[in-house]
């Protein structure tokens, strides 16, 4: 072969290689920038869906609850579908971490729940029992539920700079007609939030927690049969499922909002030998 054909060979190789990396890095650029321009879409979507929901549920009206009063009743399923029967229950909220929960039928046999993560510390009264420290595993679950509950999600996590928003379009099934964002938190602890298209409203709130076995279960809970009440549009029942099957359902009666509860709603309780 001769010399001039070996240069030109080797000039056509150069050019190529030239294009070629031309070509790879227009198509990288491309690639880029339609991944940012999709994230900002997400994004986008993601902003309406919250904004659209708050202004739903009432806007600076929602978004300036304090504290909130809530009594009803509720039912528990066991796994084989029985009921508990008929419930009641008073719950008092103090955003966003404080709370107090009382339920049962007599008054001198209620359950009393307190939680304030503020403090790091909670307990337990049960009936006529001393009141007790809620344990580790306790505190976990109220972290928890108060992380996961439509109430925070939408005041405090959803714009908070350190969790993270994903659009995941629409649900499957009997959800196809809801658009679906999954939020995720610094300790890659996640909850998936589903919003109806027509009323904005988020009808459900998927999340995992662990059971009395220390094992991960999917928990939804679904909302229905919105009220106004103060100028808030809250759901007045609650269906709670884990891993598909019905845990319970809760009936609220009243609600009210900004009622400045005491502080020793959510204090030590006193010693019932003391009283």
């Amino acid at each position: 072969m001769r010399h001039e054909d070996v240069a030109m060979i080797r000039m056509v190789r150069m050019i190529r290689a030239v294009l070629m990396r031309g070509f790879l890095t227009a198509l990288f650029f491309c690639i880029a920038f339609s991944i940012a321009r999709g994230q900002d879409a997400g994004e986008d979507k993601v902003r309406a869906l919250f904004e659209d929901a708050i202004a739903a549920m009432g806007g600076d009206v929602f978004m300036n609850v304090r504290d909130i009063y809530s009594e009803g009743h509720f039912f528990l399923f066991n796994e084989r579908g029985q009921s508990s029967g008929l419930i009641r229950f008073a719950d008092y909220t103090r955003l966003p971490d404080k709370s107090r929960s009382e339920s049962g039928n007599r008054r001198n046999e209620l359950e009393v729940t307190i939680f304030d993560l503020e403090k790091d510390a909670g307990w337990i009264v049960m009936g006529t029992r001393e009141p007790r420290a809620a344990t580790k595993d306790e505190m976990r679950d109220f972290t928890a539920l108060a992380n996961h509950s439509l109430e925070n999600i939408f005041r405090f996590r959803w714009n908070d700079p350190q969790n993270r928003l994903f659009y995941l379009g629409a649900g499957e099934g009997a959800d196809v007609t809801r658009d679906v964002v999954r939020l995720i938190d610094p300790t890659n602890d996640e909850v998936v939030i589903y919003f109806d298209r027509i009323s904005k409203l988020p009808v459900k709130i998927e999340s995992q927690k662990r059971n009395a076995r220390g094992i991960r279960v999917r928990v939804a809970d679904e909302f229905s049969q919105w009220h106004k009440s103060q100028g808030v549009l809250a759901p007045m029942r609650i269906d709670s499922f884990t891993n598909g099957r019905r845990a319970s359902q809760q009936f609220f009666l009243k609600i009210s909002y900004n009622n400045d509860h005491r502080d020793d709603l959510f204090s030590k309780p006193a010693s019932k030998s003391k009283r």
